[in-house]
């Protein structure tokens, strides 16, 4: 938000001679994107950002018949990672993205495996909050080599992988009830921990 105001400044520095109306045309202009771009999340026919409101539905999977006895699922998340330079720093924007084509479910009356699968999503957002973190930590260092923010990225992904494989191993893809509650309940106090480091 302070490089758009920062900006506006130097509009208004260009030309001293600017009509107060102008002036105010030009900063909301500035400005309304800004705000409207804080609380904008991505739904679309075949994405879905994270967000504690909005819990994932079984009309978000595409349905499939399989042969095998049981209910399974798949859930598909990207963690989108878009860098760029702000004050001579690398600056990071990351999301938690829900990939709808390439998640299936072959049950969609199962609210048990709904369940399950949404804590995958959780989880992702969770490796999201942790990589957030490690980025901030690093710009207090004043650290500007973007390779090292990549190294860190990647290595807080790889956790990731390896703990939602624990996760699908531990809890029996969701079928052992309460190895799935104790999944849950650390997943929702690990999320609540990285927020308010």
């Amino acid at each position: 938000m302070n490089w758009r105001c920062e900006m506006v400044k130097v509009v208004f520095g260009m030309n001293g001679r600017l009509s107060k109306l102008y002036c105010l045309f030009v900063f909301i202009a500035f400005a309304m994107p800004v705000f409207g771009q804080m609380e904008e999340v991505i739904e679309t026919e075949t994405m879905i950002e994270w967000s504690e409101s909005r819990p994932l539905e079984w009309k978000d999977y595409t349905y499939r018949r399989i042969r095998l006895k049981g209910s399974m699922a798949l859930t598909k998340v990207k963690h989108s990672v878009k860098g760029y330079m702000r004050n001579g720093l690398p600056e990071f924007e990351i999301k938690v993205l829900f990939r709808k084509p390439h998640s299936w479910t072959s049950d969609t009356t199962n609210l048990d495996l709904l369940k399950h699968e949404q804590l995958h999503f959780d989880i992702a957002e969770l490796y999201r909050r942790k990589i957030e973190h490690e980025i901030i930590k690093l710009q207090q260092s004043q650290e500007k080599n973007a390779v090292v923010y990549r190294a860190e990225i990647s290595r807080i992904l790889a956790e990731f992988n390896a703990y939602s494989r624990q996760y699908d191993r531990e809890s029996n893809h969701g079928k052992h009830k309460l190895e799935q509650a104790r999944w849950k309940q650390e997943v929702l106090n690990s999320l609540k921990i990285v927020q308010n480091k």
